[in-house]
């Protein structure tokens, strides 16, 4: 899927750089901004879009779950983005991806919920420390997207969460990652965006 990512942008008349990394390794980390550095000199613009979600009650959970959750979600987009910010000047931007799962109450996910509550709170706490070197820090929610990750949870919580949200498509966020991304966002910053189409605000 990267690879015809990859080629989709070069199509366009840009470039592509595509690196394969487990976002729980930290070495991984530092081995995608290297890469990213020597291939394009600076970082201006990161997404933290990794992520991962298992459903377990809160009486099964098991801390191999947890720590593969909070490994992923929220210590490598702390990492990643301190690894970035040394490579990005004023105008930079950091865009985390959260959820609505970290403002409501979903049974089968209080592990997921509670990293994407700290995703947020961390994008305000970034947007403070960064804002004197010109680097902006914002977040946005959105719920269910109709993504691979969707389709790979158990098919009763797709049923539950088509059934209980607004279901969007991948455009809808990127999108709103976008604005976030150009000029004209130039003065949000520390933000979540609610990208959900009302289903919290």
């Amino acid at each position: 899927r990267a690879e015809e990512v990859g080629k989709t942008v070069r199509s366009a008349g840009s470039e592509a750089l595509v690196v394969q990394a487990d976002l729980a390794s930290l070495e991984a980390l530092d081995l995608l901004v290297k890469k990213t550095v020597e291939r394009f000199g600076k970082i201006d613009i990161l997404v933290n879009n990794g992520g991962v979600a298992e459903v377990q009650p809160i009486g099964t959970i098991t801390p191999e779950a947890y720590q593969r959750i909070f490994d992923i979600n929220v210590r490598a987009t702390i990492f990643l983005s301190q690894a970035a910010v040394a490579h990005m000047s004023d105008g930079g931007r950091i865009i985390n991806i959260s959820s609505i799962a970290a403002q409501q109450a979903n049974p089968g996910i209080a592990v997921y919920s509670a990293s994407k509550a700290a995703i947020e709170s961390i994008t305000r706490v970034m947007a403070v420390e960064l804002r004197d070197k010109g680097i902006r820090v914002t977040a946005v929610n959105p719920g269910p997207v109709l993504t691979d990750a969707f389709y790979s949870i158990p098919s009763e919580s797709q049923d539950h969460f088509t059934k209980s949200f607004p279901v969007g498509e991948p455009e809808d966020i990127a999108d709103v990652v976008v604005f976030l991304a150009g000029p004209k966002s130039r003065w949000v910053n520390g933000g979540t965006i609610n990208t959900n189409n009302a289903a919290v605000f």
